[in-house]
């Protein structure tokens, strides 16, 4: 009701005004600046399979860190409180019979400004000193959203939180990425209700809710390099994690697909698509089996480094599920690990690991996330 109350307002004062102000302009998302919104494009649960420990803690495989800042041109009180509910979201089995559920988990967490939170996805006894005690998720790996609230658990403007997520495999190696920062709409002031859309769902529409998120990927790559050739020299792996804000969380959602172009160092190119239910993380190998650099065993003539560019995410219809079709957001990270090459009956494994965010076209996709 508030998010409809709130764009029959706008209609009306449209009207008013006259026909001059019937383009309304819609905010698209600035991913460098804080905002009141962060997504965090992958987590892993559980912990490292190592001897290594923290205060006999074993290492957690991913550590998500949240700093809470004041708005820009905002007085915030010494000590001030600020609320934060999150979701961890999940991939939807491709398996009919799952139905293409994407369950989810929430929680809360309070913090004050210029204090910075930390917390895993695992067990209380397997969580690190210091750091917040939260629900676990229902899955091994997926997503995590969360927003700023108030004491009713409604959604505010704050355009103040910064954050990133470490993710370990091993005792040797650790990747970092950025979380996603979505800012409220500009004319909402700070600490003001982001209304709410259809079922109270968050509105990433650019105009009355928070700002327009992409629905294109895109950035540079280093290609899969395969471990049996030659085999002195250690496998390289490279992943590609895409998740969508379209959402219908514990419900039927359609999948989406992506359509996706790689171009190697010679500026070939390799068309394909990849196809996700809520999130995915994949192999780029697993993609295509031509996105290896040159090996005297798959044959395949990608080279070592290329960029690749996505259409625009779009979900498509399905079984009769009850979601919307057409354009989504589109978010993304990607991932390489480097491992070394064992001796003879030795196992291989990741000696460096780095992680970076895609660009996008920014051009602003539409879109309810429904908790």
């Amino acid at each position: 009701m508030r998010a409809v109350k709130g764009v029959w307002v706008l209609l009306v004062v449209m009207l008013a005004l006259g026909p001059a102000t019937w383009v309304v302009a819609q905010e698209q998302n600035n991913s460098e600046t804080p905002g009141s919104v962060l997504v965090f494009h992958k987590f892993i649960g559980g912990t490292t399979n190592s001897t290594v420990t923290i205060d006999g803690v074993r290492v957690p495989r991913t550590e998500i860190e949240i700093s809470v800042t004041c708005p820009a041109g905002f007085a915030c009180d010494e000590g001030r409180r600020v609320k934060l509910l999150g979701h961890w979201v999940c991939p939807g089995s491709q398996n009919t019979a799952d139905k293409f559920i994407c369950r989810e988990v929430d929680f809360n967490i309070f913090a004050t400004v210029n204090e910075t939170v930390v917390f895993s996805p695992v067990a209380a006894a397997q969580r690190l000193p210091g750091a917040k005690n939260v629900r676990r998720p229902p899955c091994a790996e997926g997503y995590l959203i969360v927003w700023v609230v108030d004491l009713q658990d409604r959604p505010i403007k704050w355009d103040g939180l910064v954050g990133n997520a470490v993710i370990r495999h091993d005792a040797s190696a650790a990747g970092a990425y950025n979380a996603y920062p979505i800012q409220a709409v500009s004319a909402l002031a700070t600490s003001a209700l982001v209304p709410l859309g259809t079922g109270g769902s968050l509105l990433f529409d650019g105009v009355v809710g928070y700002r327009r998120v992409p629905g294109v990927v895109q950035g540079s790559v280093r290609f899969d390099r395969p471990a049996t050739d030659p085999p002195t020299v250690g496998e390289i792996r490279t992943f590609l994690t895409l998740l969508t804000l379209d959402v219908r969380s514990s419900r039927p959602n359609y999948p989406t697909f992506v359509d996706i172009e790689f171009w190697n160092q010679n500026e070939e190119v390799t068309s394909t698509f990849w196809e996700f239910i809520c999130w995915t993380q994949v192999q780029l190998s697993a993609i295509d089996v031509n996105l290896e650099e040159p090996s005297q065993v798959s044959g395949t003539v990608s080279g070592r480094k290329g960029y690749f560019l996505s259409s625009t995410a779009e979900k498509v219809p399905i079984f009769g599920i009850f979601d919307t079709a057409g354009p989504v957001t589109l978010l993304g990270i990607i991932e390489t690990q480097e491992f070394n090459a064992p001796a003879a009956g030795g196992v291989a494994s990741v000696v460096r690991e780095y992680s970076y965010s895609t660009f996008n076209d920014g051009v602003g996709v539409p879109t309810a996330f429904f908790p």
